[in-house]
């Protein structure tokens, strides 16, 4: 009997990437397929691609050309964002590869075997499909993400990811409800829900609160995280997500992207919101749960974007201090408004990026140092880097390394927490 194709898969991108990948090794190994966890041990290589950063796309082009040179005995399937708005391109580098989009990767199984065939299958462009309640291979079986929509309806400047992904659809609360109930069921203690902006979420009279009280309320014994929220979409339901987030089962965690501190450069970008709303919905959030922590992101080097520009950034991060920032070097992407604005020289967006970045490591180190002598609750769902250390994550989803004899993946410890970095704590039990 012929032996079926062995598979290797490589992810890049955003949690919505994580879970795409997850259904689709889902249904490659109900279909008989193997997955391998190494390139060599495979005969086809999955690239699921992410387009968001052109040092992130670079990469992956790159990797494309090197496993067609130095692998050409391998079967190669390109999917994700990349083959939505770079089929060309993927095509000059690898002839013979294969494409699925994001839009289709419910084709998986399709696509490898006619591959396998000898055909080269592109199944591009917006399908309508939807990946919930398919089968998975999770990354980390104690970890279930459920997408709540695709695609976005903001019109950001910069941003190239709605070119891959298109406009916002968002899913219907009950499929929704049942992919969790199904993650739940098969073991998962911690469900991320995910989208381009899940403050945009609309769908059969359900917002985001209502949708966040539909999954809390599914019997079992697990937490949940909300992932990004754009802050112009917070603002019409602010009372409401927040009233949402005091569940027991919502980890008090809060992304709310920034961008800027200046509203001349917010107004460039199209973000459709002001800086005094960034620090109001962070103030409203803190005022009702305390304990929340705060993860945003900011660009650095947007064109036009001037000293007194950068220094109200500087000044906002310094007021609404996050416990997490991620800092971006602002790189024009092909397909966007912001690609023919005349840019500032990388001399200048490399200084301000190396200078804000040490501003907000003070400052999460700052905020991790107030949790030092505290006890906590976490959560254990990673195995560390070393041997016998465990990762949990206590109720503002800040990441607190333990270790421990026996096997701690999935339980519950209360320690006392007895150190902190910069992007963690350290935690012994009680």
């Amino acid at each position: 009997m012929r032996r079926s194709p062995k598979i290797f898969m490589e992810t890049y991108g955003c949690s919505a990437n994580q879970s795409e990948s997850e259904i689709m090794g889902g249904l490659l190994a109900n279909a008989g397929f193997r997955l391998e966890n190494a390139m060599e041990d495979s005969d086809f290589v999955i690239l699921n691609t992410c387009f968001v950063k052109t040092p992130t796309e670079q990469k992956i082009m790159e990797r494309i050309r090197g496993i067609s040179r130095d692998f050409p005995g391998k079967k190669l399937v390109i999917a994700g964002c990349m083959p939505e708005v770079r089929a060309r391109e993927i095509g000059r580098a690898a002839p013979l590869a294969s494409m699925v989009s994001t839009h289709n990767i419910t084709r998986i199984v399709d696509a490898v075997k006619r591959t396998a065939g000898g055909e080269r299958a592109i199944f591009v462009g917006k399908s309508g499909e939807m990946g919930l309640c398919c089968p998975r291979l999770r990354r980390n079986s104690l970890v279930g993400i459920t997408e709540i929509s695709q695609g976005c309806n903001g019109k950001c400047s910069y941003c190239c990811v709605r070119l891959a992904k298109g406009t916002l659809r968002c899913y219907a609360p009950d499929d929704i409800v049942r992919d969790v109930t199904g993650a739940v069921k098969s073991g998962c203690k911690e469900i991320w829900l995910t989208s381009q902006d899940n403050a945009s979420y609309g769908r059969e009279g359900t917002r985001l609160p209502e949708l966040i009280g539909r999954v809390c309320a599914i019997r079992g014994d697990f937490r949940t995280r909300i992932g990004m929220l754009g802050p112009n979409n917070v603002m019409p339901i602010l009372r409401g997500i927040i009233s949402a987030y005091k569940n027991e089962k919502v980890y008090k965690f809060l992304h709310l992207p920034a961008q800027s501190g200046s509203d001349r450069v917010l107004g460039r970008m199209n973000r459709e919101y002001a800086a005094k709303d960034i620090i109001r919905i962070v103030n409203e959030f803190r005022k009702s749960i305390p304990s929340i922590a705060l993860s945003t992101d900011v660009i650095v080097g947007f064109p036009g974007e001037t000293d007194m520009d950068f220094n109200r950034t500087v000044k906002l991060l310094e007021q609404v201090r996050p416990d997490v920032v991620n800092v971006s070097k602002f790189g024009a992407r092909p397909g966007t408004p912001a690609f023919g604005m005349p840019g500032l020289d990388d001399r200048t967006i490399k200084g301000r990026s190396a200078g804000i970045s040490g501003i907000v490591r003070k400052i999460s180190l700052e905020k991790n140092m107030e949790w030092v002598g505290r006890e906590a609750e976490i959560l254990v769902t990673e195995r560390g880097r070393l041997q016998g250390q465990y990762i949990g994550r206590n109720c503002s989803y800040k990441p607190v390394l333990v270790t421990g004899k026996e096997n701690l993946l999935g339980k519950k410890l209360s320690v006392k927490i007895s150190g902190a970095g910069e992007a963690h704590l350290s935690g012994e039990p009680i």
